[in-house]
């Protein structure tokens, strides 16, 4: 696959949320790290099989985590050069099962009904609004499977500080509380079997644009769709 190297611009009043960075710049590694503990653990130990659609997938942080067990993923992301530095560091004999799709996740997603046997998400739905949440939550809902599985995390109480030691916020995200998020994720999974746990997560991302050190309380969902 060709190296693109033009960035996606970020748009946040239309909530799309990019890096506006040459992502083949950054090295061989995702940008956000090799991932959170807690969320690795979660994926050593889930049971992961058939097709799964892996949600805003980025540069791929957990990308290969999900391939290694699932029969195909679809990573996919609304930033096209994410999606090829993605491809490009996904060991070859894992490229058979791999596919990227480039769309925007607040718009109608582009499979049919009861595509996917999963669905994984990370680092993206705290970033919308109630009512936006609800829209990707319901094309969620309607790509996946009955008896399907939802993975995702959802950071709240949110504080991000920068080199210079300000904060640092994108658009106008809600910012929730660790008490909204329990509320809000148990209503609009109502109709799934959840478990959801929580634990205090604090990482610095150099590679961010800006930089910046996270320290959040942090939500991961497991939904099961009945």
């Amino acid at each position: 696959m060709k190296k693109r190297v033009r960035s996606y611009i970020p748009k946040e009043d239309k909530y799309i949320f990019t890096e506006d960075i040459n992502y083949f710049k950054t090295g061989n590694k995702s940008i956000w790290g090799s991932g959170d503990k807690r969320t690795l653990d979660i994926l050593k130990r889930a049971k992961i099989k058939g097709r799964w659609l892996n949600l805003a997938a980025g540069d791929g942080r957990y990308n290969l985590n999900i391939l290694k067990k699932a029969d195909l993923v679809v990573a996919s992301d609304i930033d096209e050069n994410a999606l090829d530095k993605l491809w490009s560091i996904t060991p070859q004999k894992y490229k058979k099962r791999l596919t990227i799709k480039k769309f925007n996740l607040i718009k109608r997603f582009p499979f049919k009904k009861n595509s996917f046997d999963g669905i994984f998400c990370t680092g993206t739905l705290h970033l919308f609004p109630k009512k936006i949440l609800r829209k990707i939550v319901s094309e969620i809902s309607r790509v996946l499977k009955i008896n399907g599985r939802l993975i995702i995390d959802f950071a709240t109480n949110i504080k991000r500080t920068s080199k210079s030691g300000g904060p640092v916020i994108f658009g106008k995200e809600p910012l929730y509380t660790l008490t909204e998020a329990r509320i809000i994720l148990r209503e609009i999974f109502k109709d799934y079997k959840i478990r959801i746990y929580e634990s205090d997560v604090i990482e610095t991302f150099q590679k961010a644009n800006p930089p910046y050190i996270l320290n959040c309380k942090f939500i991961i969902l497991i939904a099961d769709k009945k």
